[in-house]
């Protein structure tokens, strides 16, 4: 239960890192991205980091162990990343209003930040089952 909360709880302090490390760009000017740049700042990071991490998975699996996915980690942390990272420019300031700290989610940092959030999430939610 206390691992299921620190995941909980750290999941949040992301999100809250993605908002503080904004702050200093708060002033640039946030253009609209075409969809297509949004996909690739997704893709790109899970797909370089899954380079690394599938030959390890592998490697577990030919030793005869088995590996299965961390569904609650995938969720609590994957999920809000997903969101910051693919909302279209000024979701989060009509929702929550431009004078709001989760407005910052809205700056290209926090969703380039977001992005490598995922892919690190997607990778390491993975657990090795000992026999």
């Amino acid at each position: 239960m206390i691992r299921k909360v620190a995941i909980i709880v750290s999941s949040f302090l992301m999100v809250l890192g993605l908002v503080i490390l904004s702050w200093g760009f708060r002033d640039l000017p946030i253009d609209e991205r075409p969809e297509w740049m949004a996909w690739q700042m997704v893709l790109w990071p899970v797909i370089v980091l899954g380079l690394a991490e599938v030959s390890r998975l592998v490697g577990y699996v030919k030793k005869g162990l088995s590996v299965r996915a961390d569904r609650f980690k995938i969720i609590t942390h994957g999920l809000p990343a997903l969101v910051v990272a693919m909302a279209p420019a000024g979701t989060f300031t009509n929702l929550f209003g431009p004078q709001s700290l989760w407005s910052l989610l809205d700056f290209p940092t926090a969703k380039v930040m977001a992005a490598v959030w995922l892919a690190f999430t997607l990778w390491t939610a993975w657990e090795v089952d000992t026999p």
